[in-house]
């Protein structure tokens, strides 16, 4: 017998790896039957290969929660990070519309609790990273 040791998945990491398993679904769906309803072609088309692309990349991250790979949580740490420079440059860039502050906020703190989540001790041993 094998001298494995049983790691616990938090229920913070099954809960983000069932949104990142039906969001990765949802793009794959959308991006069929989009692409089957309408006659795309240049960039509509490219637009949606990609969300198809994506589509496969989320359910392959959400295996990577369920089984605990570690490379899924330095993807996920890179990904939110861009995602908070993102939000904060294309409301810079925007013109720093008071009106567009909710969305900021929303966009902000979505991907700071996860940061701080993905940094918390029992997470980051599930994943093999402490």
């Amino acid at each position: 017998m094998g001298n494995k040791v049983r790691r616990d998945r938090p229920l913070g990491v099954t809960i983000i790896g069932v949104l990142l398993f039906l969001f990765g679904l949802f793009m794959i769906l959308d991006g069929i039957t989009v692409g089957a309803l309408l006659d795309l072609e240049g960039l509509d088309l490219a637009i949606e290969m990609v969300a198809l692309v994506m589509g496969v990349i989320y359910i392959l991250a959400a295996f990577g929660f369920f089984k605990g790979w570690g490379f899924v949580w330095l993807l996920t740490m890179i990904l939110v990070i861009i995602g908070i420079i993102w939000n904060i440059l294309s409301w810079v860039l925007g013109g720093l519309e008071m009106d567009n502050v909710g969305s900021l906020l929303i966009g902000l703190i979505i991907p700071i609790i996860i940061v701080l989540y993905m940094n918390s001790s029992n997470v980051k041993a599930f994943f093999r990273r402490s």
